[in-house]
């Protein structure tokens, strides 16, 4: 980890600002890629592994960009504290839209959890 942590801290001291936002246009876009290629193929809990181990601004790139019913089925098998964390950071629309669709035990569990959350 800290090795990756160095190239990133590297490749940001040798690099213009454009070329930075480049290469994090690029990352994304792989990202998004990625987890697309695995909802494509079925493979929805390679998917859900890939995306859950993207930092948590591309996790909110790649629901973005993705089809909003991939971006629903995908976070149907997330951990109700993630779709819960996702869904403040999410445009409105899209967040309601994941919300709504899943199934009424995590429904309510996401509400708890940003009612809590609100609480503090």
């Amino acid at each position: 980890m800290t090795t990756l942590f160095n190239k990133a801290l590297d490749s940001i001291r040798h690099s213009s600002p454009d070329e930075l936002w480049r290469q994090v246009d690029a990352a994304i876009d792989m990202d998004v890629d990625t987890v697309s290629a695995a909802m494509r193929k079925g493979a929805i809990g390679t998917a859900r592994l890939r995306f859950l181990r993207l930092a948590e601004q591309s996790q909110i790139r790649v629901l973005e960009r993705i089809d909003t019913r991939d971006a629903v089925r995908l976070a149907g098998g997330l951990p109700t504290y993630t779709v819960a964390r996702l869904y403040e950071r999410l445009p409105r629309k899209l967040g309601k839209a994941i919300v709504q669709a899943l199934p009424e035990g995590k429904r309510r569990g996401v509400v708890v959890i940003l009612n809590h959350r609100r609480q503090r």
